[in-house]
């Protein structure tokens, strides 16, 4: 069956981490200084409004209070004065995250800290010709040269415009920008278990192990149950340490798997708020069970890995998949075990299997293949682009597509 699907051109974003030699301690220092009395400002000025029975808080963003920061902190600056204007996106950008999370009762009303040191420099901070980028750090006196064609990225961004850059100690970060339009090509459903991730795209079913993540959750568990038991300050050091590896390792096998989906189109169910339902159960075994998996985390790098070789990623409603036969429909609300048994049309088949086929289904059922399409969900929503309207899917449509049923 073919249908012609179109999607808007998309500005993606990515960032590469060089090494370098400059000394810019003092720079960075100054720089946390500023951003750290800057952000004392903003602080104070939010006024808190009553609404029901919650404080919602109200930044302050006119441009004579900006303007006003920015005389008030060039008072002084020897740097260039691009910086007190990054320093002042900079604290908006963390307020403006910290009010996102308040208002979504994921963070209190008490001052967010600044740990991470770095300088966000502005593309009026710095020139690019020919593959070398210069830093301006103080005017017509020092600046920072570095050749991205001697780094290991190049044949990457050589091609591609360049944005913000971000200057820390030891490390230059890139960004990069790049206009895709995302299509819908050789589509699988899949259905994220705790072990596995298994898939469905219209004619076979497929099956990549997870387990691997699993046992590294699951090691490093039983390293901090032995670590619980000594000193309080040797306690904290090691349960750092462990902290870091354990998101490292992790993190090294979901961007493999990632990698491997990013050549297609991907279809997940959305799992947005699912840890916060599953703690809700307070049961402590389902919770130790929940901390073992990366669903969300695996999603988004599928999302914008797929999304930078110009493909979308769609989702679809999560209720119900596993408990509906993927034939008949009939919802099997007693279902248990690993064995999905239809007592209705005696449909005889992998739970695994059976929700990724109703995760392809609801695929389908999105662009009129089977009934009416869902009007709940976007999607052609592009990663990366937080500001865009969730409610738009009367996107642009432009690719022809295959898709078996």
């Amino acid at each position: 069956m073919r249908r012609l699907l179109k999607v808007s051109e998309s500005l993606l974003v990515k960032a590469y981490s060089i090494p370098h030699t400059f000394n810019v301690d003092e720079l960075i220092e100054d720089y946390m200084h500023v951003l750290n009395a800057i952000f004392d400002d903003l602080w104070s000025s939010i006024t808190w409004k009553r609404q029901a029975k919650r404080l919602i808080p109200l930044l302050k963003k006119d441009n004579d209070f900006r303007k006003s920061l920015r005389v008030k902190y060039l008072s002084g600056w020897t740097y260039s004065k691009h910086y007190i204007d990054s320093a002042i996106r900079q604290a908006y950008s963390v307020l403006e995250s910290w009010r996102k999370r308040y208002m979504h009762g994921r963070a209190g009303r008490n001052k967010p800290r600044l740990k991470r040191k770095f300088v966000r420099v502005k593309e009026t901070l710095y020139t690019y010709r020919n593959g070398v980028i210069r830093i301006s750090i103080k005017p017509y006196e020092e600046s920072a040269v570095i050749d991205l064609r001697k780094t290991w990225c190049w044949d990457k961004i050589k091609d591609l415009e360049l944005g913000e850059l971000i200057l820390k100690q030891d490390r230059l970060v890139v960004t990069v920008k790049k206009k895709v339009r995302l299509e819908i090509k050789d589509p699988v459903a899949w259905d994220m278990n705790l072990l596995t991730l298994d898939g469905y795209d219209g004619e076979k079913n497929h099956s990549i192990g997870l387990k691997e993540i699993y046992t590294i959750h699951r090691a490093y568990e039983l390293k901090r149950r032995v670590v619980q038991k000594l000193p309080e300050k040797t306690r904290k050091k090691l349960l750092k340490k462990y902290s870091s590896r354990e998101r490292n390792r992790v993190d090294d096998v979901l961007h493999k798997i990632a990698k491997q989906l990013s050549d297609r189109t991907n279809v997940f169910e959305d799992l947005k708020n699912f840890k916060e339902r599953v703690a809700r159960t307070r049961s402590r075994s389902m919770n130790r069970q929940n901390s073992k998996h990366d669903y969300i985390k695996l999603q988004k790098y599928v999302e914008y890995k797929s999304a930078w070789n110009g493909y979308a990623t769609i989702y679809v409603r999560a209720e119900g998949t596993s408990k509906t036969c993927s034939r008949c429909g009939y919802y099997n609300k007693d279902l248990r075990g690993a064995v999905f048994k239809c007592p209705k049309c005696g449909l005889i088949i992998d739970r695994q299997e059976n929700a990724s086929i109703n995760i392809w289904n609801s695929f389908l059922k999105m662009w009129g293949f089977v009934g009416s399409p869902r009007k709940e969900q976007s999607p052609m929503k592009p990663p990366m682009n937080p500001e865009e309207a969730k409610g738009d899917e009367a996107q642009e449509l432009s690719k022809t597509i295959h898709i078996h049923t």
